[in-house]
Parts: C-alpha cells; structure tokens; sequence
C-alpha cells in the first residue's frame, strides 16, 4: 500500500517481473495497466495485455445470437433509451435517428447501444432482469473485443465514430450494476477497459476536431468542444473544501514530494472541473465535461495509488464524488455518489474520514454510527475550532 504519513518515506511503486513483451524487450518499466500498459499506448502499438484480455472473450454468448431480443433492444433504445441520454432536443434526435444508423455500418456501436437498451429494459423489467444484464454484458464484450485493438491505429476515417463509442461505454459503465468494492475508475486488472478507451481516443480527437465537426456526431462533440475550452482556459478561484483538502494532503505528504506532484495535479484538475457545479451559464448538458474532464487529466500514477487504495488519494476521489451528483436525475448515473463516498469512507479510518467531510455533506450521505467515527470527529474538531478554514494539516490531522 501507498505511503500514507508525514514520517517516513514509503515508496508507492512497486517492483514486478510481470511487464508486457514489448517493455520487457525495450528493458523499460511497465505499469501493467490492463488491457495496454502506457508505454505501448503512448508509442501507438498493440500490447500484449490487450491480445490476452481480448482473446479470452471468445465467441459470442448465446443471448447476443438471440435475434428476437436484439430486435426488442433495438426497437426499445429507438423509442425509449434515446430519449434519456440528454436533455437537448437536438442531441436527443441525433443518438435516437443517427446513432442507430451508424450502428448498422459499425458492429461495436451497435452492439454498446444494444447494451445500454439491455440495461435500460432491465430496470423496469424484473422478470427477465438477470437475462437482460447477462444481455447487456455480453454485448459490451463484444463491442470492447472489436473497439479497443482500434485505438493503436486511430485516423481520420474512424476517430469520430470511436470518439461515439467512448461515450457510449461511459453510458453503459454507469448503468451497469454496482458491486460493493465497484470504485468505477479502477479495477483488479488496473484501469478499466471503458475509461482506457475513453482517455486513449480524448487526445487524439481534439487532432482530428475538423473530422468529427463534419461527422454525423458533430453535435455532441461542439457541445463538449466547447466546455473543454472553457475548462482549461478559466482560471478557478478559492473553494474552502479543496483548499483544506489541498492543506492537509501537503501536511501529510511533506517527506515524498514525488506522491505529493501526483496528488496536487488531480486536486488542481478537481478545482477546474468544480467551476461547472454552479456556474449559471453553463447547462447541465456541459456540466458531464467537468466530470469526465477530470478522468482524461489525471495521471497513471494517481490511478495506480488510487488502486492501491492510497488513503490521500482516496480524499482526492471523494471530491470527484461530488461531479457526479448533478446526473442523478438521469437512469444511468442513478446511484453513483452516494455509493462512491461510502466505499471511500469505509476505506479510511477515523482520522481520514475527516478530510471528506464537505463531499459527504453534498452528496447528502448519512454514514453509519461506527462508535468515534465521522459525527464524533466532526465535533471536536469544530468544538475545538478547528473548521474549514485553518487546513487540516494545521490543525486536527497532526
């Protein structure tokens, strides 16, 4: 597990003889990131984690071969599904009329808006709930075993179409069921094949923006064109939560600067992306790029302490808790804040738990009374005057 104290130097990063082929042979470190180490995403070639992953798929399940069911996924994401993806109008016709269209031509869409459809039907359907999870894992599968070998040959012909699809499976990964231990942006095989997909088509998207402008998915991508300017070009001010926050985690990271870097960039990415909770001028459709703005900025090395369950970089996560919590009025994020903030609190002990006071107040999560847990911390440390304002490396975390 990661460092964790302001005594002592305790190296997160850990020795491995387990590094895919081409790292090995290149005699390079390898993060072993499932389904392609960063190495081999960054010099564009395919990586053996990705044959392994993808090659254990198989052939197709048979509910993926139910033709009957892909008609009803089908004719239910047309005249439902569609419909709850956006609040736009326009947008809403587009993922409803030419989505479906693309999805002919292209096996992978088709296949993760069936999935969506499958998860969708699932919610209403308790009969036939567990065949239509199966359904919608299944097809996810299938339209990850075709997508994820493409991001290594990206061009102008294929980014737009791959740059739908990354959307499509940021859908799907959060309407699929949650599991207890589910912390959505890690996983037992490193960074999970949606958000690997999702941070490896972001980049070179942004080259080929005159391609995807002229594509049939323009719009959605003007929309989130558009807040990805504002995002990196506004400057954010002060914000309480993040700056005791910021405080307490440069108190407890003093001997490890190389950690500390790691945690003071996502925590600078959060202050950019919180600028979208309560700007008035920004819509709620806009509002999605501070959250997944935020998962296409932070680094490997943050995702590597956060799957080591790192306490400091479990805080940071419990402030990205907080940008999901305006998509809880659609299906698809239904769930997600409160489930998050309380894997990050059961996580921590005592002592952490007070980092993640403010996210907690607004997600609106009751903890459970667990002796001198949160409501007892919380009211020393007020008691004793030691609120908001005077850092949490200065004052009740020594």
């Amino acid at each position: 597990m990661a460092g964790t104290g302001a005594t002592g130097v305790r190296k997160w990063h850990r020795k491995s003889r387990n590094g895919c082929k081409s790292c090995k042979s290149r005699k390079v470190k390898c993060d072993e990131n499932h389904p392609s180490c960063h190495n081999c995403l960054q010099r564009g070639i395919r990586c053996d984690y990705l044959e392994s992953d993808t090659s254990s798929t198989g052939s197709p399940p048979p509910a993926i071969q139910d033709s009957s069911l892909e008609l009803e996924l089908l004719h239910n994401y047309t005249i439902s599904t569609a419909a709850t993806l956006t609040k736009s109008p326009l947008i809403r016709d587009m993922w409803r009329v030419v989505v479906p269209q693309i999805g002919f031509g292209t096996r992978y869409i088709l296949d993760g808006i069936l999935a969506l459809s499958a998860l969708h039907m699932a919610r209403s359907d308790a009969r036939r709930r567990e065949v239509l999870l199966a359904a919608a894992a299944e097809y996810l599968t299938a339209s990850l075993r075709e997508a994820l070998p493409l991001i290594s040959a990206v061009n102008a012909q294929n980014c737009s179409v791959l740059f739908l699809f990354s959307v499509i499976t940021l859908y799907v990964s959060l309407a699929m069921p949650k599991r207890d231990d589910d912390m959505l942006v890690v996983g037992d095989n490193g960074v999970p094949q949606w958000l690997y997909l999702f941070r490896g088509i972001e980049p070179i998207v942004e080259v080929q923006q005159e391609s995807v402008l002229s594509s049939p998915v323009s719009l959605i991508f003007m929309g989130t064109h558009a807040s990805s300017e504002y995002w990196h070009s506004h400057e954010p001010g002060p914000h309480d939560g993040l700056d005791e926050l910021e405080a307490g985690i440069q108190f407890r990271t003093s001997n490890d600067h190389e950690k500390q870097d790691v945690l003071m960039h996502a925590i600078h990415a959060l202050r950019r992306s919180y600028t979208f909770l309560d700007h008035r001028d920004i819509g709620e459709e806009h509002k999605l790029r501070g959250m997944y703005q935020w998962l296409l900025e932070i680094s490997d090395d943050y995702l590597a302490l956060l799957r080591n369950l790192d306490r400091e970089a479990l805080c940071v996560f419990a402030f990205f808790c907080v940008l999901t919590r305006d998509f809880e009025t659609f299906w698809w994020s239904e769930g997600w804040p409160a489930h998050l903030i309380k894997r990050v609190y059961l996580l921590l002990d005592d002592e952490y738990r007070l980092y993640i006071r403010w996210p907690i107040e607004q997600i609106g999560w009751v903890p459970p009374p667990m002796g001198m847990g949160m409501g007892v911390g919380i009211g020393m440390g007020m008691n004793m005057g030691m609120g908001m304002g005077m850092g949490m490396g200065q004052g009740y975390m020594q």
